[in-house]
């Protein structure tokens, strides 16, 4: 039997950092109209819903011609741990695999939601290696952890370029199957195959300075056009 996949769109109406940042305008649309176009444009996915607990995001969602999940709102509170609220939304899904797609990175089009799908198909799904597919960015700054330092030693010093070996989640697209979401109240799995993308293409809108250097990279790529 064909598995079923469905593009899970979480947006909340409220955000702390930067208010309403999943709707207030960025150039000529925002983010939530921004990423739905992304998702319609992408060839190998038929089904997207967007979960809110907001009528303003689910009245944009209807005009865009796209499944709308109505959100108990208690799962949109700070009071809700996000263990709780993936369970809860991939429960409240009918599909087997769940494309975890958040509207706070901009600057990854439809081209990135593809290859993704592409890549979980041949790569992960019905894998005994892997069990979840992760975007992710490589991370190649000099960190420490209590003091210590982590992915080089001061001595013989390493070259930036030369750090490897760690890697961030950028949450930019996620996909794993809709059971192992709510059993494991999380995104990820014991043994993620890790998709790595640009650091820029990465970008998650937390604070303002997020929000206007995307707008600047935006404005740029539209003119470009």
């Amino acid at each position: 039997m064909e598995k079923k996949m469905v593009a899970l769109v979480a947006a909340k109406g409220s955000s702390e950092r930067v208010p309403r940042k999943n709707i207030r305008p960025f150039h000529d649309t925002n983010f939530l109209e921004l990423k739905l176009n992304q998702l319609k444009a992408v060839k190998n996915l038929n089904k997207i819903i967007v979960s809110s607990e907001d009528e303003k995001v689910l009245n944009i969602a209807r005009t865009m011609d796209v499944d709308i999940h109505v959100r108990n709102p208690k799962y949109s509170t700070r009071d809700i741990s996000m263990s709780k609220v993936y369970s809860y939304l991939a429960s409240e899904m009918k599909e087997d695999i769940i494309i975890w797609v958040p509207v706070t990175n901009p600057l990854a089009e439809s081209d990135v939601y593809e290859e993704a799908i592409k890549v979980y198909n041949s790569e992960v799904y019905g894998s005994t290696k892997y069990d979840c597919l992760l975007s992710v960015y490589e991370v190649k700054d000099y960190l420490f952890y209590n003091g210590k330092p982590v992915n080089f030693k001061p001595n013989p010093w390493a070259r930036s370029q030369d750090l490897n070996g760690l890697c961030a989640m950028s949450l930019v697209v996620n996909i794993l199957k809709r059971e192992d979401m709510i059993k494991w109240g999380s995104l990820v799995g014991n043994n993620p195959y890790f998709f790595y993308l640009d650091p820029v293409i990465s970008t998650d809108v937390d604070f303002q300075w997020n929000f206007d250097f995307c707008e600047m990279v935006y404005k740029k790529r539209l003119n470009k056009k």
